[in-house]
Parts: structure tokens; C-alpha cells; sequence
């Protein structure tokens, strides 16, 4: 009868362990989560958990500033990108990036994109691969570092979409997709910065650079056009908790196998 309690404890930690590994992994396969209200503000968050880092103007190839890349202040930085012999953002030439440095490697970064020219929802094709006409890249280096094409590895590429007609398009991603992806753009300037989204690598960097993306290619539209990037590291702000059904269904599965094992349990000790 000792025995029979002693291992009930750990019979019940396993059910519960079933039941959370089923849900992680569940989030772990998960496409990006699509929110159709604006990012929190960064005003809201504790202090030092973003950073919104240091635009170099003309690092690799011109760009155009109509602000201040490094601050978020609803203006823009930009440059016409170039499709040479291939639609590939990390071989099509010349190899041109916006860049930004920040003062220590980040694993996580948010796009403030830039779209002054949307009006409504994204529900035409060439609004769809617009407010994606990014691809992200990363690299590690010291200050002056991070010139060359060869420094650079490219992190995430959109290379399609689909739902358009909807008005809340989706997208395929090469690479890394983005964890949360916020339709209603920041809330700090609304539509000016669409579909603002956030992105967490495998690998932190000190350098974060972005061109256009594969769809912008295809549309012959490669103009990437950013309001600020900021990093920041996921563990100061994990992404929103919104489990798909799929989820759900696996976590009730493992709290039911829970539930049965406290049952029999249960019904053994009454009849001890």
C-alpha cells in the first residue's frame, strides 16, 4: 500500500508530461501567428528589452533616408533593389542591403515596415508580396564589419502567398518564418507600418541586415522600405501564446490520459 502511493506521484508527472510535450510540440511545428490587431506598444515594455540599434546609411550599396532609420518615428529608409539573373534575394546581384548594428548579438528582431500606401487590407497581389518585400539576414562581426556579400547569411525569404482575395493573405517562408506576424501593423503609427512582424533565429546576431524578398522580385517591385528594425532577445519577450486548434485537441488529449490515471487511481486507493 506504501508502494501503491509512492508511485502514484510519479505516474501522474508522467501523464502530465505527456500531456505538455504534446503541446510543445505542436508549437514547435506551428506556422506564424497572424494577429489583425497592431504590435504592443514599445513604450509598454521594460526597459532595455529592445533595441533599436543603428542604421548605417549607405553600408552596402546607397539607400535613401526620408528619416531616421534608427529611430521609430513613422518616416522611412530604402533603396531600389536590383533583380540580375535570379529572383533569389541571397545570390541576385548587386548584393545591396539596409543594415543596422546593434551593441550586443540579439536572437530576435521585429520589422517596422513601412507602407504608406495602403489604404485598406492586403486583398490585391501586388499589396500581398508587398507588405512582404523582405528578406532578413544576419552576420556577426566588429564595428566596420559585415561589408561583404560572403559575411552575410540570409535568415528568412518569403517566396509566396495565398488567401488574397481575402484581404489576410498568407505566406510561405524560406528559412525562418516569423513567429507572430501583426496585420493591423505598430501601434505607434497604424498602416504606416503593415504587417509588422517578429522573427527569432537559431543563432544571435550583431548585425541585422534586410533587401527584398522573392515575391518583390517576381513582382518587379524590390524596393524594401523599413521605418526602424529593433532586436531584442525571445526570452525578454516570448511571443504571444495563441495555440492553433490542433493544439488544443492534443492538450485535451494529454490531460485525458491525466484524468484516467487520477481516476484509477483514485478508485484503487477507496477499495484498499
Amino acid at each position: 500500500m506504501h508502494q501503491h502511493h509512492r508511485t502514484f506521484p510519479n505516474k501522474v508527472a508522467v501523464a502530465i508530461g505527456v500531456a505538455m510535450s504534446l503541446g510543445l510540440a505542436a508549437e514547435a511545428g506551428a506556422a506564424p501567428t497572424y494577429l489583425d490587431g497592431t504590435t504592443p506598444l514599445l513604450s509598454a515594455s521594460p526597459p532595455g528589452t529592445f533595441d533599436l540599434g543603428t542604421h548605417l546609411q549607405s553600408y552596402i550599396g546607397a539607400t535613401t533616408n526620408e528619416g531616421s532609420g534608427t529611430a521609430l518615428d513613422g518616416t522611412r529608409v530604402y533603396f531600389y533593389d536590383n533583380l540580375g539573373s535570379t529572383d533569389n534575394p541571397a545570390t541576385a546581384l548587386p548584393f545591396n542591403l539596409l543594415v543596422w548594428q546593434f551593441a550586443s548579438a540579439k536572437d530576435s528582431v521585429r520589422l517596422y515596415t513601412h507602407q504608406d500606401h495602403l489604404a485598406g487590407p492586403a486583398d490585391t497581389d501586388f499589396e500581398a508580396q508587398d507588405v512582404m518585400e523582405y528578406s532578413v539576414f544576419g552576420c556577426n562581426g566588429p564595428a566596420g564589419g559585415c561589408k561583404l556579400a560572403a559575411n552575410w547569411t540570409m535568415l528568412s525569404d518569403v517566396t509566396a502567398f495565398a488567401n488574397v482575395a481575402s484581404g489576410k493573405p498568407t505566406y510561405t517562408f524560406a528559412g525562418t518564418q516569423p513567429t507572430t506576424i501583426y496585420r493591423g501593423g505598430s501601434a505607434e503609427f497604424g498602416a504606416l507600418n503593415a504587417y509588422t512582424r517578429d522573427y527569432t533565429f537559431g543563432t544571435a546576431y550583431n548585425f541585422y541586415g534586410i533587401r527584398a524578398s522573392t515575391v518583390s522580385f517576381l513582382a518587379d517591385d524590390a524596393d524594401p522600405e523599413l521605418d526602424a528594425l529593433v532586436a531584442f532577445n525571445q526570452v525578454d519577450f516570448p511571443p504571444p501564446a495563441v495555440p492553433e486548434p490542433e493544439t488544443y485537441a492534443m492538450l485535451l488529449g494529454g490531460l485525458g490520459v491525466l484524468a484516467a490515471v487520477v481516476r484509477r487511481r483514485r478508485d484503487k486507493a477507496a477499495s484498499v
